[in-house]
């Protein structure tokens, strides 16, 4: 019979995929490790691998701009940009990773074609925080370090 349990090790929890069977030798049940299935929240959580990309259909005329400038290499993310516009589809601009045209070779009539835009996958770890600077304080103005107090005499 197998199960997933969850065991800790170093204050940290993780997933097992365990196997329960009987030892007819020793005469008692045991417990054998199938997979390890990985920590039950992660440190730093990863983007899905299984997400598919957006899957827009394309017109004739922008396939063959899209496929000429990605043959070329002059492709930007302004001509995607303007290309989903003028088909009436709207997307946010800044989070992209990758772009692809699908050509689906098996229609013989009308193929179908589509834009596969990938977005940008999280940070896979967060950024150290920049080191705090006294308000007062500019980069460029240092003052010199104080001198040693002078002795006044009082009579």
């Amino acid at each position: 019979m197998s199960f997933v349990r969850i065991s800790t090790k170093g204050g940290r929890q993780y997933r097992q995929l365990v196997e329960s069977y009987w030892d007819r030798k020793d005469q008692r049940s045991r417990t054998r490790i199938l997979r390890h299935l990985g920590p039950v929240t992660p440190r730093f959580p990863r983007a899905d691998p299984t997400l598919l990309p957006a899957s827009l259909p394309l017109e004739p005329p922008h396939f063959g701009l899209l496929a000429t400038r990605i043959m070329t290499g002059t492709l930007t993310l302004a001509h995607i940009v303007q290309a989903v516009h003028d088909m009436g589809e709207e997307m946010p601009p800044d989070n992209l990773a990758a772009v692809g045209i699908r050509f689906d070779l098996d229609v013989k009539k009308t193929p179908r074609l589509a834009l596969l835009l990938w977005p940008a996958p999280p940070s896979s770890r967060p950024r150290p925080a920049r080191p705090a600077e006294s308000p007062g304080r500019s980069k460029g103005s240092e003052s010199p370090p104080p001198s040693s107090p002078s002795r006044v005499r009082c009579r």
